[in-house]
């Protein structure tokens, strides 16, 4: 899908500014220096069939964080230092940071969280630097970062990012660690092929309907399985379902020191078990080749992911596509009105039973940052500046801003061939409003861990009764957290 050469009337009329880029200095090896600069400087749950609101001011606001400081200085003119694995950053935003002295220093993403660590008692401290969704919350809780307000960022400058994405980077005194620039909200991904032949319909009015909550979609899986007598599953593998389920969980596992389970436990117990001993998937782990051509080769009907994913899967290309203006009306599920085929081909997206996210980079500020102000004003251009977010929209990065994404949602030059006409905004961005972060993230994720270790064990007969795994998850949670 190629970008389009202009901006439609929605963005265009409301959000697009003159871009200009400059070329940046560059070294060799894996470090990139450029001068750069800008051309300026508790979300509710959705109905699915609802167009997003264009009102940015829907959810609260941030709650108030650490005092900001009046004023934030350089102690430093050196350039600033920025790590990241991102192999082109400096190609894809050097025309965002003009007139920023900075020097990019990529590290494989294998070997990234290991030296970044290291970076920090060498002579090239980093001032800022990226962090995927696995790890933020490492980083937020340690004091390799500091908190947004330190460099002259309020809450109140975020009312327009998406709430998930500050959220997840807020450490137990409050303070923001981190801001998102690019996001990776998730949706059900289907083949529309398969779909209409096993689930009655490639519509996504339809196959939402069908898939809206864990035990429709339990319901689909023992259907498309035994219709086809084993040979295609719903879904390729039993982690993605595992982990969109705690997505929207807030309940907290420790009441008055004490560990506790509700009947959420004993649900996912039970839906795994039903998914293990029933064969409902295919068993391929998350990602492996065995996945990818699961879910290519139609072995399987549908997986969870964002854009991003499905570009790396199934060949999607995300971006905006200029078509000649036509009387086309956008309904609730992204789809065009006209839309209608001979035969079922391609791709459609739907909201997942929980809204969830897969991936997304957030920039956090060094704790060893001398360049203070420089940072700050990186931090409002990558993911504040109505303009740079308008142009990595249209290039098709799903950017943290509510009201750019909500005009995309609304724009039928997103629409795509590549999805039989939906445009995938409608679906993503009333995903994106929905996520839910934990209000405690690392007891979240000791539970989340402690479950997946004692479902192995109790499939595999190392636990007989589910007494016994409920006995053995309070005593883990126990010596985790230190309540024993």
């Amino acid at each position: 899908m190629k970008v389009g050469k202009l901006l439609t009337t929605i963005l265009a009329v409301s959000l697009a500014l003159p871009m200009c880029a400059c070329k940046p200095k560059s070294k060799d090896e894996s470090k990139v220096s450029s001068k750069e600069s800008s051309t300026a400087v508790s979300s509710s749950e959705s109905e699915t069939d609802t167009v997003p609101s264009s009102d940015p001011t829907d959810p609260t606001e941030p709650t108030s964080g650490p005092t900001v400081p009046s004023s934030v200085t350089d102690e430093s003119e050196d350039p600033l230092v920025i790590y990241g694995y991102e192999k082109d950053f400096s190609k894809d935003f050097s025309e965002y940071l003009k007139d920023i002295d900075y020097e990019y220093v990529y590290v494989e993403p294998e070997q990234y969280i290991q030296q970044l660590k290291s970076a920090f008692s060498s002579e090239k401290k980093p001032d800022l630097f990226m962090m995927s969704a696995d790890y933020l919350p490492n980083f937020t809780d340690s004091d390799y970062s500091i908190g947004i307000e330190q460099v002259g960022i309020g809450s109140s400058d975020l009312a327009d990012q998406f709430e998930y994405t500050y959220k997840a980077a807020t450490n137990k005194d409050h303070s923001i660690k981190a801001l998102a620039y690019d996001l990776s909200p998730t949706a059900l991904i289907y083949n529309r092929y398969l779909a209409d032949k096993l689930l009655g319909s490639a519509e996504p009015s339809l196959v939402t309907a069908k898939l809206s909550d864990w035990d429709s979609f339990m319901e689909q899986a023992r259907e498309v399985s035994m219709n086809t007598e084993g040979i295609i599953k719903l879904l390729a593998d039993r982690q993605q379902l595992g982990r969109l389920f705690w997505a929207g969980r807030n309940t907290s596992w420790v009441t008055d020191g004490k560990v506790t389970i509700d009947a959420e436990f004993d649900k996912y117990f039970s839906l795994q078990e039903k998914l293990f001993n029933d064969t409902l998937t295919l068993e391929f782990e998350e990602g492996s080749e065995e996945w990818e051509r699961a879910i290519n080769d139609g072995q399987c009907v549908l997986f969870f992911g964002s854009l991003k994913k499905a570009s790396q899967v199934i060949g999607y290309v995300p971006g905006h596509e200029e078509k000649q203006p036509e009387p086309t009306e956008t309904t609730a599920t992204g789809e065009t009105s006209e839309t209608t085929k001979p035969e079922e081909t391609g791709w459609s997206i739907v909201p997942a039973p929980t809204a969830s996210y897969d991936g997304g980079t957030w920039l956090m500020v060094a704790s060893s940052c001398d360049r203070k102000a420089t940072a700050a004003k990186i931090l409002k251009i990558m993911t504040m500046d109505e303009s740079v977010m308008t142009d990595m929209a249209v290039k098709g990065r799903f950017v943290n801003s509510r009201s750019i994404m909500q005009k995309c949602a609304q724009d039928p030059n997103f629409a795509s061939d590549f999805l039989a006409g939906q445009n995938p905004y409608v679906v993503l961005v009333a995903e994106a409003e929905r996520i839910v972060i934990p209000d405690d993230q690392a007891v979240q994720k000791c539970a989340e861990g402690e479950i997946n270790k004692l479902f192995t064990a109790y499939i595999n007969g190392e636990i007989e009764t589910m007494d016994e795994v409920k006995q053995q998850f309070i005593i883990g949670m126990e010596e985790l957290l230190g309540l024993s």
